[in-house]
């Protein structure tokens, strides 16, 4: 319950800040009308980007996995997810996802949890390395999972830092496509979509959208065949030309180098069983 106290404070304490700077009653009432999308998942996600040490690979994750497989296989627990960044600035090292409740959040780690982590995993960490601690919340409206999806290791993340003047646009677009793939039918992109919206730990208002695929040439093929399909179902719904309307307003909404992506892949031997 704290946890979600303080989230509340935040949001209205930057609604507030946001009012006095602009001035302008339509811009807290864009903020509102964008409200759930920001928050609407009860599950928060924390990541953290982590440098393992030269030549310690093989022993972090096996010693990582051992600990998360003694403390992090049920439902009463938080859950982890470990990536290997295969792309961009953080090539080599760890992206760690912990999965759990606002209640989870407010009970916080087991200290015998935590001293297991110091014993066995942290000598293989590079000291100082383990970057800072961000929290998303899962935007369910913009985000779409079709039934035929697999359960992929591969990752493109795409991250997003949009303008305030530029939410409605950068969420029209980002619910709208998640419309048209679940209106594909049989035609529809067998990846996972997840929009992820930071709550903590942002310099801005960054989006993070995980999309999963088998392999590269999965993506590429998806890439190839799935798309014009995607854009056809999206003009088909919203006006002839919308897709290319509605993307050119996205580039617009976003601030200078506010688009990045990489790729990771999923160690499974170091994350929880579910995924």
């Amino acid at each position: 319950m704290l946890f979600r106290i303080i989230l509340i404070c935040f949001f209205f304490y930057n609604l507030y800040q946001l009012t006095i700077k602009s001035n302008k009653m339509k811009k807290l009432l864009l903020i509102l009308l964008t409200l759930n999308f920001t928050v609407v998942s009860s599950q928060i996600y924390t990541t953290r980007t982590i440098e393992i040490e030269a030549g310690q690979m093989d022993k972090f994750i096996k010693s990582a996995g051992e600990k998360t497989q003694k403390f992090n296989n049920d439902e009463n627990n938080f859950a982890y997810y470990t990536f290997e960044i295969l792309s961009g600035e953080n090539t080599g090292k760890i992206f760690r996802v912990q999965v759990g409740s606002s209640e989870m959040m407010d009970a916080g780690l087991d200290q015998a949890e935590l001293d297991y982590w110091g014993k066995n995993v942290g000598p293989y960490i590079k000291s100082n390395s383990v970057g800072r601690t961000v929290m998303w919340s899962r935007a369910n409206n913009a985000s779409f999972v079709p039934e035929s999806s697999s359960d992929n290791d591969l990752r493109m993340v795409i991250f997003y830092n949009y303008k305030d003047s530029g939410e409605q646009d950068f969420w029209r677009f980002r619910e709208r496509q998640a419309k048209a793939r679940a209106a594909m039918g049989d035609n529809q992109l067998d990846s996972a979509m997840n929009v992820m919206v930071c709550g903590s730990g942002c310099d801005g208002n960054w989006v993070a959208i995980f999309f999963s695929y088998d392999s590269f040439e999965a993506q590429r093929q998806i890439n190839r065949e799935g798309l014009p399909k995607l854009r056809d179902k999206y003009d088909e719904l919203y006006g002839g030309g919308s897709y290319e309307q509605d993307v050119n307003k996205v580039d617009a909404s976003l601030m200078p180098n506010g688009r990045r992506n990489i790729h990771m892949r999923l160690i499974r031997e170091a994350s929880s069983n579910s995924n």
